[in-house]
């Protein structure tokens, strides 16, 4: 294989079984075997087991991307529509057709044991899509982007989301018919919006008047 190709066998060889074992778990060997490289190609193309481990976890991501570019000022004419197509992009990463599995399960096991690579996926990954959704937050309820409020709610959205990206199996036991068409993540995603503006309205109504502020994102 030219050495192009053993660099992109090697991600996806590794993609699959870090999501199967875990960072931990996953033997070298194994990956080698499975990509049908030598030892050496790792160390030639990634240093380590770790740097093949955040490189795996940027082509996840990366990979993703391509399919639904992020875009940090978040597209819409409303916040409600802004909310509903923020959702529905992290929806399509997760179930999107043709979308393979194993980048989910690989960052399901990488938040459920931590590894230094952790670093990167906040920074590179979680951070930007984090930071764009409280800045949404803050316009709606009026406080500022830092207010501890405004980072609940904020977490308070994603959660719903991380339900769908990581209790698919229990999803499945409780709504066994759910089927994750097209048209089934508009409408998780639309129910979403409407469920999370609603809220959003009401807080603000219901919390004093303080003049929203945009400082810098820490």
């Amino acid at each position: 294989m030219p050495p192009g190709a053993t660099h992109a066998r090697l991600l996806e060889t590794a993609g699959r079984v870090f999501a199967e074992a875990g960072f931990q778990s996953a033997k070298v060997r194994d990956i080698c075997a499975q990509a049908g490289v030598n030892l050496a190609a790792i160390n030639y193309h990634f240093g380590d087991k770790l740097g093949l481990y955040r490189a795996v976890l940027e082509y996840a991501a990366c990979t993703a991307d391509e399919a639904v570019p992020f875009q940090p000022e978040l597209p819409g004419r409303t916040p409600e529509e802004k909310l509903r197509r923020y959702v529905r992009g992290m929806l399509e990463h997760i179930y999107g057709q043709e979308r393979p599995a194993w980048p989910i399960r690989i960052m399901t096991h990488e938040l459920a044991q931590p590894t230094p690579a952790l670093d990167g996926v906040v920074d590179h990954v979680i951070r930007p899509r984090h930071d764009a959704m409280r800045k949404l937050v803050s316009s709606v309820i009026n406080r500022p982007i830092d207010d501890r409020l405004t980072r609940l709610c904020t977490h308070s959205i994603m959660g719903q989301v991380m339900l769908y990206a990581h209790s698919r199996a229990v999803i499945g036991k409780l709504w066994p018919e759910l089927k994750y068409t097209p048209a089934t993540l508009d409408e998780i995603a639309a129910h979403i919006a409407a469920f999370s503006y609603a809220a959003l309205k009401d807080i603000r109504r219901r919390q004093p008047t303080r003049r929203a502020a945009t400082p810098r994102i820490s």
